[in-house]
């Protein structure tokens, strides 16, 4: 049974409001037209023949790709996920370093150790036996 032709708006005003406040599916629903059209001009040569012709079908598996993500994110509501990852590691990084700078300044012999080797290092690097140049 088909909707009456006064039902049709009320039921696309909910999708339509969910389209405009959701841009990751907007984005991808655009990529995959982009694809598609990119398929479309490539497939309109006639030197390529569309059924032996893989790079028209990885654009054609890419616009299906999009357009199904971005119909799925208009559907469920879903938007662009969150990339968190290099945040957390980020973070990670930096408590690391702080807290080897802490054990460094507040242990003496740990340090003393640390630099001796370093200066050892950079001395072998330039060819020094390290007691040239002092008094």
């Amino acid at each position: 049974m088909s909707p009456s032709p006064t039902d049709i708006p009320s039921k696309l005003k909910p999708l339509a409001e969910e389209l405009l406040d959701n841009s990751y599916a907007r984005d991808n629903l655009q990529e995959g037209a982009e694809k598609l059209r990119d398929a479309y001009e490539r497939s309109r040569k006639r030197r390529v023949k569309p059924s032996k012709d893989r790079k028209l079908r990885r654009q054609l598996e890419a616009a299906v790709a999009a357009f199904d993500e971005g119909t799925a994110a208009l559907a469920g509501g879903r938007k662009k996920p969150k990339r968190t990852g290099r945040k957390v590691v980020l973070a990670l990084l930096g408590v690391a370093v702080a807290g080897a700078a802490a054990v460094l300044a507040t242990n003496e012999d740990l340090r003393n150790q640390v630099l001796g080797s370093a200066k050892a290092l950079g001395d072998e690097i330039a060819g020094t036996d390290g007691s040239e140049g002092v008094s």
